[in-house]
């Protein structure tokens, strides 16, 4: 079997007349509006997710924590469980959490996030 098998038959755009190049082009276009529209409305709809409350026992356990009950949502639920990850020394999250908040950090990754668990050493989680 030829590896160029499939490939016999592709003609490149400048080989094609200027009706095909219009039509080609015309469709490339109309499916990259497609795919934008459905990134959106994922967007849109993992917003709406975000701001749902969590369920009843991820409540229980943020109301246990002292937030306040206009804070009881998905984005704040997601937002301790990164926390919580970075304080079990994922460095990862522990860059998103920087990320997140605007800070770039001139220490290290691991020096920070020993001061932060020194810092919130005796916070204990509800989770």
């Amino acid at each position: 079997m030829s590896e160029n098998k499939g490939h016999k038959n592709l003609v490149p755009q400048n080989q094609r007349t200027k009706a095909e190049q219009r039509r080609i082009a015309s469709e490339g276009g109309k499916a990259s509006g497609e795919a934008r529209r459905q990134r959106k409305a994922l967007k849109d709809l993992m917003e709406i997710i975000l701001q749902c409350e969590p369920d009843k026992r991820t409540v229980n356990k943020m109301l246990r924590m002292g937030l306040d009950s206009e804070d009881l949502i998905v984005a704040a639920a997601l937002d301790i469980a990164l926390v919580q990850e970075g304080l079990k020394g994922n460095v990862s999250a522990f860059k998103e959490i920087r990320d997140l908040i605007g800070e770039a950090g001139d220490q290290t990754d691991a020096n920070a996030l020993a001061k932060a668990r020194e810092l919130l050493g005796g916070v204990k989680s509800a989770f």
